[in-house]
């Protein structure tokens, strides 16, 4: 349960990107709301309490003063601490459209959180637009509102190259290759592209996102198999194979080990929209 302020901007959803909805978020301790592949991209900024997201199979627990992104195409779970005194409360955009083109050209599509961001102003900009006394044409306060997105961006991609959070160059490269990998993957052939040994790389990779290459991989193709047994018609064998596992058992183990339940069981789950 929850409630607060929401701004409907209506747009004919030809551009490219877009802010269908703003507003804030008061949420009670029972608050839980759940997108399964989401449509839309959310950005928020916590003035206060602590809640919990889940973006694809990664926690974080946001506070005051954290920003958190949950990108669209990912399933999204937002919910409040149980035990806190007050509201777990927020402000937010929805943006639809091409959002991912945006995250990427700011490097924050694998960044859910971005801890102690002094942004609360840049947030309520947002709001402000749509609290003035004189209404002004819906497509100059969508522009508005997308600019203070893209402001905001900014900001958080410039706070995480002052803290040194940004990624470098050669851990890019790493993450662009397994986000492209149909198939088993090779650490050998990875390691011959990027003129260094698969421990440097692992090493470097781990230090700058947290996530060992092994583990990232596997995060990446447990969120593709989710995505092929709700979408396609293709066995788990197929998507095994598919996924560059040549035993579908060892598949289905290792699925049921990180999402606590079998592939077929998943694919007939009734997930909440």
């Amino acid at each position: 349960m929850k409630h607060g302020d929401v701004y409907r901007i209506p747009s004919d959803g030809d551009i490219g990107v877009y802010v269908p909805y703003l507003g804030i978020n008061y949420c009670h301790a029972n608050y839980r709301n759940v997108r399964n592949r989401s449509d839309i991209t959310v950005l928020a900024y916590v003035l206060r309490g602590q809640g919990t997201i889940r973006v694809d199979s990664f926690t974080h627990h946001p506070k005051e003063g954290d920003v958190f992104i949950l990108r669209k195409g990912s399933y999204h779970e937002v919910t409040a601490m149980p035990d806190q005194d007050g509201y777990w409360t927020y402000l937010w955009f929805n943006i639809g459209g091409n959002s991912d083109d945006l995250l990427s050209a700011y490097q924050l599509k694998e960044r859910a959180l971005v801890a102690d961001a002094p942004l609360e102003d840049l947030f309520r900009k947002g709001m402000a637009l749509m609290r003035q006394p004189q209404p002004q044409p819906l497509e100059q306060v969508q522009a508005a509102v997308v600019l203070v997105c893209t402001e905001i961006m900014i900001a958080l991609t410039r706070l995480l190259k002052s803290r040194n959070l940004l990624l470098s160059d050669q851990v890019q490269h790493v993450k662009t290759y397994m986000d492209q990998l149909v198939g088993p993957f090779d650490s050998e052939r990875l390691s011959k592209q990027m003129t260094m040994s698969y421990k440097q790389l692992n090493r470097l990779f781990k230090k700058e996102t947290g996530f060992t290459i092994y583990h990232y991989l596997l995060s990446r193709r447990i969120r593709q198999a989710e995505s092929l047994l709700k979408d396609t018609d293709m066995t788990v064998s197929e998507i095994a194979f598919r996924l560059g596992y040549v035993d579908p058992h060892y598949f289905s183990n290792l699925f049921k080990q990180k999402t606590g339940m079998t592939p077929t069981g998943f694919r007939h789950l009734e997930l909440p929209t």
